[in-house]
């Protein structure tokens, strides 16, 4: 007797259906970090591959001569979001923008709220090489995300 494999793939998407799939998943959805010294909770972005570029070629620009670096400042007014994924830091039209007081200000946050918040941001970005079981456990997270 011949055993008839059922076909379990999914079908091929075109370029419609993929944006469109992209869209309504939950794949930019804001990670919550939790910050214990604060009871509160936190959220980072997701970005898309655009934004990814947009944030390279910002960072590009920050100064690392002694006392004129503000790397790690703007790299958290970046990453952090509220729950829908909008910016914290922006301008009148909902765009990012980090004032010279918002950066002094963020320059005086301990290193442990930015630490994590930044942590959480590199991380779901992949801007860190995650090790085989965090890829899992992220995949995991994703796919019942939704």
């Amino acid at each position: 007797m011949a055993v008839i494999k059922k076909n379990t793939k999914s079908p091929s998407l075109d370029k419609t259906q993929l944006l469109s799939a992209i869209a309504a998943s939950a794949m930019l959805k804001p990670e919550a970090v939790p910050i214990e010294e604060l009871d509160a909770t936190i959220y980072v972005r997701r970005m898309t591959i655009g934004e990814r570029d947009e944030y390279f070629a910002k960072m590009k620009e920050v100064p690392t001569g002694a006392g004129t670096s503000y790397g790690n400042a703007l790299a958290f007014t970046l990453a952090v979001v509220d729950e829908q994924g909008a910016y914290l830091f922006t301008d009148d039209n909902g765009e990012h923008l980090a004032t010279e007081d918002d950066i002094k200000a963020v320059q005086k946050t301990p290193p442990v709220l930015i630490d994590k918040a930044l942590n959480k941001f590199y991380e779901v970005n992949r801007f860190v090489k995650m090790n085989a079981q965090q890829a899992q456990d992220d995949a995991d997270g994703e796919l019942k995300n939704s």
